[in-house]
This record gives structure tokens, C-alpha cells and sequence, in this order.
């Protein structure tokens, strides 16, 4: 994917997976603010995540009925595909893009704070905006209020992917226009 995909130059070859591990042992003496990690280093942490693939593990599956119900070809769409791609793909499935806010919920529940917690956050958030950008559908029962403050918020983060910051971006453009 554009920009997404960890790069080997940059992590000596290091899978997203095992990155994002190593990043978050590092990180767990580093307190609770994500400004005692490095930009470069929480940018890899986000990065390394939307390299991964959506997780069918329990707590996802849990919030996946929907899909589940399909016929298992219509679920073979996310073989091979990277939780940012899928999230920033306009064609997404909605009941995926919800499947991916509910993930980041449940990663911002298993650390609730800290460098994991941002990343887990930033999915989310960059799920609701999914939604709303791609498919004109608010997910979460926040204000537009709340969500466009979230929203810009997180563009400020210079640990921000560029890609994602674009999607949040129109995403705060679409609560503005709401707000009115």
C-alpha cells in the first residue's frame, strides 16, 4: 500500500508485527504520554499496526456478526489486504470499517494508555472517519462536535501518517458541515 507498508531500510527487516512488539516493550517504562516516544518511533508503532492484517482473534469475531453471517467469498475480499488498506479504502465494506473502530476500542481497553493506547486510538478514530468519508455513515453515538475536535486533535499528532491524516481530515470537514 501507499505509504503504509513498513519499509525493510528503515527496520533492518523486522516484520510490522514483531516492530510493533518491540516497540511497545520499549515504550512501556516510557509513561503515559506518547511525547516520551519518539515521532519517528510512534509513527513506525502506526505504522507497523496498519501493516498488519485485520485480526479475526475472539474480540474481533465478536464484533464482526454481521459479516459473519456472509457467504465466506464475499469475506475472501480481505485475504492479503492490510488493516490500512482496508481502512482507507473507499470502497471498504462498511460492516469491515466498523469492525475496525471496534478493534481499535478493544486495543484502547487492552492498554489503556501510552503509546499502544495512541495507536489504538488513532484506528478508532480513523474507523468513524472511514465511515463518514466513504460511506456517509456516522458509527459511534459522538457528536460531530466531539468528533471533529478528536479528529483535529490527532492530525496534530507529528507522528501522524500522512494518509491518515488526510482521511481524518475530510472527515473533520464532514462534522463541520454537519455542525452548521
Amino acid at each position: 500500500m501507499r505509504g503504509i507498508a513498513v519499509e525493510n531500510e528503515s527496520t533492518s527487516g523486522i516484520d510490522p508485527e514483531r516492530l510493533a512488539r518491540l516497540l511497545a516493550v520499549g515504550a512501556e517504562n516510557a509513561g503515559p504520554e506518547t511525547s516520551d516516544l519518539p515521532d519517528q518511533a510512534m509513527a513506525g508503532l502506526l505504522r507497523a499496526r496498519l501493516a498488519g492484517p485485520l485480526p479475526l482473534d475472539g474480540a474481533v469475531v465478536d464484533s464482526l456478526p454481521a459479516i459473519l453471517g456472509r457467504p465466506c467469498q464475499e469475506l475472501m475480499v480481505l485475504a492479503g489486504r492490510t488493516l490500512g488498506e482496508v481502512l482507507l479504502d473507499p470502497k471498504a465494506d462498511p460492516d469491515v470499517i466498523e469492525a475496525i473502530k471496534d478493534y481499535g476500542k478493544a486495543l484502547g481497553t487492552r492498554w489503556p494508555e501510552g503509546p499502544e493506547h495512541a495507536v489504538a486510538i488513532t484506528i478508532y478514530y480513523g474507523g468513524i472517519a472511514a465511515a463518514m468519508v466513504f460511506h456517509d455513515h456516522k458509527i459511534t453515538a459522538h457528536s460531530y462536535e466531539k468528533l471533529g475536535t478528536a479528529f483535529g486533535k490527532l492530525i496534530e499528532k507529528p507522528w501522524m501518517l500522512p494518509e491518515v491524516a488526510r482521511l481524518l481530515s475530510k472527515a473533520q470537514d464532514v462534522c463541520r458541515r454537519r455542525m452548521k
